[in-house]
């Protein structure tokens, strides 16, 4: 029997593995190959890809330096943020750093101590409450069986999270939408990274990001009918306003959870906690769930440095400051979301870089001449 299970190797989920005391057994599962070759593995993070300044200082807090395998080119220094319903462009600075998703989160999981147990390529199947060591079911990487039983049981299994599914299904769930990444062959050098905005086809937004020679070009949807078709037109309308893009490479989908009231939000109780996006954990206006992850992770962790009874309570309350920048977030997505608002900031030029004539390409800014 472990004493803690931990499902989803993510941030949350590695951040708890890599801090727990060496007082515990652990185990760590995640349904992706992490231990393979990336080359090998079939099932990938989508994600665009930047670390924001909340997710820098979380790293900072706990001590740790990104590694130059990890960073991905170019980093740049703003972005471009379109609405195209308004048509409406501007330029703000903004502070990411621009890494390999996959390579960010395997150099996570490598930083997990041996002495924790690591099952990569399991699927949970099942879950049975117990009043002292739940159970919970997988299918391994080899197609087989397997049961597990712990004292404490964290689903750090993202926006599905199926621990959450399965131990909480009558408690409310933040509304969940469709996110589709494409990658594109890079025609022309892009200068900055890409906010979009387009009401006739999402409440929520899209993106575009240069990496390693190519753009990734996303959008969230709500969930439903027509997502691949919207997204086809959301790629075609960029094109109308200057993007230039070249052979579409890959493509992939994943859900988003946006939390929209504090109901969503739910640690978990007893003996089966959530962390990370699994708990609600992510920003309602723009989507940032690393820093949320890494500092839930971390919360749990010390939650649990006072010994398995009582950590639901004491990560409890190590968490409100999370929960709060999660209301905050979303108060800012009800004025960058409201038409009306998001049209009277861009249209003020508040904030915004007034860019020398010639630096930018033709197309850009011309909106607003």
């Amino acid at each position: 029997m472990y004493d803690i299970a931990i499902v989803g190797a993510g941030p949350a989920g590695a951040t708890l593995a890599r801090l727990i005391g060496a007082d515990k057994r652990v185990l760590l599962v995640d349904r992706r190959r992490l231990d393979l070759d990336p080359a090998e593995c079939r099932l990938k993070k989508p994600c665009g890809g930047l670390l924001a300044p909340s997710a820098q200082k979380e790293l900072a807090r706990q001590g740790l330096g990104v590694p130059a395998s990890v960073i991905a080119g170019p980093q740049l220094f703003a972005v471009r943020t379109l609405d195209l319903t308004a048509r409406l462009e501007r330029l703000y600075q903004r502070f990411y750093v621009n890494i390999d998703r996959e390579a960010f989160d395997r150099w996570l999981v490598s930083l997990v101590p041996a002495r924790v147990d690591t099952c990569f390529g399991w699927n949970l199947t099942g879950l049975e409450r117990d009043a002292d060591a739940p159970t919970l079911s997988f299918r391994t990487a080899e197609g087989g069986h397997a049961t597990v039983r712990a004292k404490l049981v964290v689903g750090a299994d993202g926006a599905l999270s199926a621990v959450r599914r399965l131990a909480y299904p009558n408690d409310p769930r933040p509304e969940m939408y469709s996110s589709v990444q494409a990658t594109f062959d890079l025609v022309s050098a892009e200068r900055s990274y890409g906010a979009i905005f387009d009401a006739e086809l999402t409440d929520y937004y899209g993106w575009t990001i240069p990496k390693a020679g190519q753009l990734l070009v996303g959008a969230a949807f709500s969930a439903g009918d027509g997502v691949t078709t919207r997204f086809d037109e959301f790629v075609r309308r960029l094109e109308d306003n200057g993007y230039r893009l070249g052979r579409e490479v890959t493509r992939s989908a994943s859900a988003i959870a946006r939390p929209t009231a504090p109901g969503h939000l739910l640690v978990g109780r007893g003996r089966i906690l959530l962390a990370g996006e699994a708990a609600g954990f992510i920003s309602p206006s723009s989507a940032e769930g690393i820093s949320y992850a890494l500092r839930s992770g971390a919360d749990l962790a010390h939650g649990l440095s006072g010994g398995i009874e009582g950590a639901p309570q004491r990560y409890l309350n190590a968490a409100w400051p999370l929960a709060i920048r999660v209301g905050v977030k979303a108060a800012k997505a009800s004025a960058i979301y409201g038409p009306t608002s998001r049209r009277l900031v861009m249209r003020s030029g508040i904030g915004a870089i007034v860019a020398p004539q010639g630096t930018l390409s033709s197309a850009q800014f011309a909106h607003n001449r």
